[in-house]
């Protein structure tokens, strides 16, 4: 596939269904999709709906689908005594990898 152009922007709750499809994707990819509990349902509730949410993601789409997301949340304290952040999933649909989005 030829180098899409890429726009990375942070996810509302209108990519939620997207995500999830990710997201599920990964849990096949790594071999835990037996355990897979996540739902859009769930996904949406608890990131995008919920205040706080429970974790953010940032996506990379193309003009025409998403191509991947990260998918993150904050750690309140370290053993520095300072907030951190978790890198949860990163994921690149197939479709779109070796494009370097995931750097």
């Amino acid at each position: 596939m030829d180098q899409a152009k890429i726009i990375i922007r942070k996810a509302v709750e209108a990519d939620a269904e997207k995500v999830w499809c990710l997201m599920k994707e990964l849990a096949e990819f790594e071999k835990y999709i037996d355990v897979f509990a996540i739902t859009p349902e769930i996904l949406s509730e608890c990131g995008f709906k919920k205040r706080p949410p429970d974790f953010y993601c940032i996506i990379a789409e193309t003009t025409e689908e998403i191509a991947g997301m990260l998918v993150y949340y904050f750690l309140p304290y370290t053993a520095q005594n300072k907030p951190a952040i978790y890198l949860k999933e990163l994921y690149v649909d197939e479709t779109y990898r070796g494009q370097k989005i995931g750097q």
